[in-house]
């Protein structure tokens, strides 16, 4: 199965700005991460935040954190002279 982003009427990708994040171990078997975001930029200036909870199994976690980092670092990569780590 291919995953597919979420689009608008318009064909663009629907983003959420991120404002806060937590996580938590779940009976010692999976691991629970909260996402706070907001709907829509405007929100970030009155403060108005929803919630997502999900529950991972400690292999997902760590692929998660593994795509996240290598997204991260290619784009610290970006803007870094060569041969500053982004650490």
């Amino acid at each position: 199965m291919t995953f597919q982003f979420e689009k608008d009427k318009n064909g663009d990708i629907v983003t959420k700005p991120v404002t806060g994040f937590a996580t938590a171990p779940v009976v010692g078997t999976c691991v629970l991460l909260a996402i706070q975001y907001v709907e829509t930029p405007g929100e970030l200036e009155s403060g108005h935040n929803k919630q997502i909870q999900l529950i991972l199994t400690p292999q997902q976690s760590l692929e998660i954190a593994e795509s996240l980092t290598r997204q991260a670092e290619r784009l610290l990569g970006d803007v870094l002279p060569p041969g500053k780590s982004p650490n």
